[in-house]
């Protein structure tokens, strides 16, 4: 049986890589912690038609398209910014490693010293519509960080609940959208479901209110 819920993650606090232009979506979430259990071998390519995987979600039908009854991930509590940079510096002392003169300026050797803008926030909420247990269960065994630059220590998740709610948030909210929903007026090309990085089936979408 579905029913709507709401995704609690709780962060560690050291910040998490947030583009409140590209949000994290909770579909995108899911799919990544279930695809190891339905799909094998190489993934495709962005513009290569990809497959589906299930998901304990509901699924909605607008505008000759489909997609799952998930939010975007949205801040929950007091709120911050912080400003690191990633850094790479080509390691003079394995030069013996390369052939030819190392290109310092572009290329696989160049020096980077990139901003790395953070939000520091304990929460991250998310809103869905589908099989509460399968969803905590799923959500709990398989993620533990969220955002980019996971491996450089940031969007550390120390615990996610999940719980039934009375309202389905999972695609407006007070009128106003939660995730990317066709929209022959949007002025935004994307798809409207996982994995979002595929450049196939994109539709004109609304803007997420955040």
């Amino acid at each position: 049986m579905f029913h709507p819920f709401k995704v609690i993650f709780h962060l560690d606090g050291s910040g998490i890589y947030y583009d409140p232009n590209e949000p994290l979506m909770l579909d995108g979430i899911l799919a990544a912690a279930c695809v190891r259990w339905h799909l094998h071998g190489e993934p495709p390519a962005r513009d290569e038609p990809c497959d589906d995987v299930p998901l304990p979600l509901e699924r909605w039908h607008l505008g000759g398209t489909w997609g799952w009854k998930a939010s975007a991930l949205f801040p929950d509590g007091d709120q911050a910014e912080g400003l690191q940079f990633w850094r790479k510096r080509f390691r003079q002392n394995r030069i013996e490693l390369t052939a030819g003169s190392p290109n310092l300026t572009n290329g696989i050797y160049r020096d980077w010293n990139m901003p790395l803008p953070l939000l520091l926030v304990p929460r991250m909420v998310a809103y869905g519509v589908g099989d509460v247990h399968r969803v905590r269960h799923e959500l709990k065994r398989s993620i533990r960080w969220l955002g980019k630059k996971r491996a450089h220590g940031h969007g550390r998740v120390l615990t996610i609940d999940v719980e039934r709610v009375d309202y389905d948030w999972s695609m407006y909210r007070d009128g106003k959208p939660t995730r990317w929903l066709p929209d022959v007026d949007g002025h935004r090309l994307v798809r409207v479901r996982s994995p979002y990085w595929n450049t196939t089936e994109r539709v004109q979408c609304c803007e997420i209110s955040l």
